[in-house]
């Protein structure tokens, strides 16, 4: 029997009404995979976000099995600063690891939370996020050289400060990156000769949430007649170009998995939800600042607060329990009580034109087989993530709605579900090909992709290999 081998192509933010239907016909190479293979949206993680849903996709575990629950995290329930992930603190077996195991050959491209790059069977470059001019962005050390010589310059991990650069450069400079990405993804293919070859590229992200307004006829900003209207739709066009060329390269039998981490959407405002929890007084003070600035642990007055949270695509909640927290707030005994009268709450909030703004609320308990870690009490998703959450406070009084992002300008969220697209690279298509595949959530993509290497599926892990790839013979080895 042939050889299996599997390769991942990871769109970071890939919006599935984009490339299943608004683009599609614009798409030759994405829509021959969908031709002659299944295709469908992909259920993110809780919270829909880079970090950690790539982790979950690579390992099969949720976030609470991972104790990772974002870029940040707290590292305890002491009240010191969120702590940056990387992936020293991920701790699990993810689907290269569990091939290096095997025996079998795997490249490992732009993967986020992969920094630093740690030994495998085969080579890694590491991925967004880590520090500037870091040392361990490949393993081996070796291939660091071979990068510019594939790409034809620097390579590029991701784009600095994307929000507030030149939108026309930031268009270049995304257009660069992934044609980079790609062609060192040819190198390694060809170098490595991979049972399994998985790249990530960020460029997508970065584009939807500089573009977004002039992409959405329905943005609050959308500008018509926008020389930058036809931005999102080009990288889309550039991305299919250099899938195909990627795909030239692949042996016809060769697995290919497209896959999203989570959606786009247009972006309202923003929720100040440490600004609510203070008119609230659920949230103190020792001093109120002059004007709106980031909340900082040494602003707080922790005896006499019960609840304060963070910013960002989605708000965490943290509660200042007695007994867990140093100074906590919140009698262990009213917990449960407590925290069912402030979800209420926070889903029963009106926005800026006093209809309710549509919050949705997840109970990590609930949403999670298991929570480790110093995990959030609640994930608020304001206005199922129309809005942003808005990590400032200002004085009694201060705005709970803005306009503004507090990182920079932004025009989209995140969306909960991604895509994924799964074809045989070339030839003959797979059963029941160009069917619409539906309930498939990015948990199955590892144990997915363990079924066609004949590998063991993940412990523990949340999902299922797609029952239509159960219809192909088991791999008998290399």
């Amino acid at each position: 029997m042939n050889r299996r081998r599997l390769c991942v192509i990871g769109l970071d933010c890939a919006a599935p009404e984009l490339v299943f239907e608004q683009l599609t016909p614009r798409l030759p190479n994405l829509s021959g995979l969908m031709r002659r293979g299944r295709w469908g949206r992909l259920q993110s993680t809780d919270p829909p976000i880079t970090v950690p849903a790539w982790v979950s996709m690579a390992s099969g575990l949720d976030p609470g099995q991972l104790g990772l629950y974002g870029f940040r995290n707290r590292p305890d329930h002491s009240y010191a600063p969120l702590a940056l992930a990387s992936a020293q603190g991920v701790g699990v077996p993810r689907l290269w690891d569990m091939a290096s195991q095997a025996g079998l050959c795997s490249a490992v491209l732009g993967l986020p939370l992969t920094w630093p790059a740690s030994a495998v069977r085969g080579a890694m470059v590491a991925g967004f996020p880590l520090p500037e001019n870091a040392d361990g962005l490949t393993w081996p050390r070796s291939l660091g050289p071979r990068l510019e010589r594939w790409g034809g310059g620097p390579y590029i991990v991701d784009v600095p400060d994307f929000r507030r650069a030149d939108r026309a450069a930031l268009a270049q400079t995304v257009r660069t990156m992934v044609q980079r990405r790609f062609a060192v993804a040819r190198g390694l293919w060809r170098l490595y000769d991979p049972d399994l070859l998985w790249l990530v590229e960020m460029g997508t992200d970065r584009m939807h949430h500089a573009f977004w307004r002039h992409h959405d006829p329905l943005h609050r900003l959308h500008q018509p007649g926008s020389p930058l209207a036809g931005a999102i739709a080009s990288h889309y066009e550039d991305l299919d170009a250099q899938i195909g060329l990627l795909l030239a390269e692949l042996p016809p039998e060769t697995l290919v998995l497209v896959v999203s981490d989570h959606g786009a959407r247009r972006l309202e405002g923003g929720l100040c939800i440490n600004q609510w929890l203070l008119e609230r007084g659920l949230l103190r003070l020792r001093v109120e600042p002059a004007e709106g600035a980031p909340l900082a642990p040494a602003m707080i007055d922790w005896p006499r607060t019960k609840v304060w949270s963070d910013g960002g695509y989605y708000a965490r909640i943290f509660c200042n329990v007695a007994g867990r927290e140093p100074q906590g707030a919140v009698d262990p005994a009213a917990y449960d009580a407590f925290l069912a009268e402030l979800r209420a709450e926070l889903e029963a909030m009106p926005g800026p034109d006093g209809r309710p703004l549509g919050n949705r609320v997840v109970d990590p308990r609930q949403a999670y087989a298991a929570v480790n870690g110093a995990a959030p009490d609640l994930l608020l998703y304001p206005g199922d993530l129309a809005w942003r959450a808005i990590g400032q406070v200002w004085p009694r009084g201060g705005p709970l709605f803005v306009q503004d992002n507090d990182s920079g300008p932004d025009d989209a969220n995140h969306a909960p579900e991604g895509l994924f697209i799964a074809a045989p690279a070339a030839g003959q298509a797979l059963a029941q090909a160009g069917r619409q595949h539906h309930g498939a959530t990015l948990y199955d993509v590892c144990p997915t992709a363990c079924s066609w290497l004949g590998l063991d599926p993940p412990a523990k892990g949340r999902g299922r290999p797609w029952p239509w790839l159960d219809q192909l013979d088991r791999p008998r080895g290399r």
